[in-house]
């Protein structure tokens, strides 16, 4: 694949690298890596229809190619189309055992709060990568979403070792010391600091859970 087509796409001529890479796959179409790499740009564009045509069409050609597979799992993942994401996602993990693929199976289990399922899946990523940052926040997210807080802030504890500059790490790390009763504001102000987008978005699970504890210490 030519290397100007990446240029022009990180440049932010986005229409541009698109059409140059159908352009090239019209004229190299054994190119796995290209068809990956355009149904990443169109992912990436929300254009999520033409992606699935084109990962679709390039299976046909491809049937066994894992990386074709999980772009597909991917592609149903962001658009939010979560059960045809686990069927993928499933098939790649029982023919492959593939680590990635175990990962955004246990990301696809979570948002479907299958989260029993989550955990097997993430706990066996996170054991063979046990310094992967994005192992140990997902372990993390699914013990708070199962209740377990004093274990979730043993993986939220990690990611902070891996990335002290992680806000969402930080973040989570603060919710886990709030309901333990520990000192949790320090942790919630430098959250802001670091990704104060992250912050806005989720600051409403901050505020839910301090009504949970205020309700919880007037009764």
């Amino acid at each position: 694949m030519k290397p100007e087509i990446l240029k022009k796409w990180a440049a932010g001529q986005h229409e541009e690298a698109v059409q140059q890479l159908v352009d090239y796959l019209e004229k190299t179409p054994t190119d796995i890596e290209a068809y990956v790499t355009l149904a990443t740009f169109l992912t990436t564009l929300k254009d999520y229809e033409q992606a699935e045509v084109l990962l679709q069409k390039a299976l046909t050609q491809f049937p066994e190619n894992d990386a074709l597979q999980y772009a597909l799992g991917t592609l149903y993942y962001q658009a939010e189309a979560y059960q045809q994401a686990e069927t993928t996602f499933s098939q790649l993990v029982k023919e492959t055992q593939a680590l990635d693929a175990q990962y955004m199976l246990a990301q696809t289990y979570h948002q479907l709060e299958q989260n029993a399922r989550a955990m097997a899946f993430a706990l066996t990523v996170q054991e063979k990568q046990p310094d992967q940052l994005d192992a140990n926040i997902l372990v993390g997210n699914i013990l708070i979403s199962l209740g377990d807080f004093d274990q979730a802030q043993t993986y939220f504890k990690n990611a902070h070792r891996i990335d002290a500059q992680n806000g969402e790490a930080v973040f989570k790390y603060g919710l886990t010391q709030l309901v333990l009763g520990r000192e949790s504001q320090s942790y919630f102000e430098r959250a802001k600091t670091l990704d104060s987008a992250y912050f806005e978005k989720n600051k409403q699970q901050l505020i839910d859970i301090e009504g949970f504890i205020r309700a919880k210490d007037q009764k």
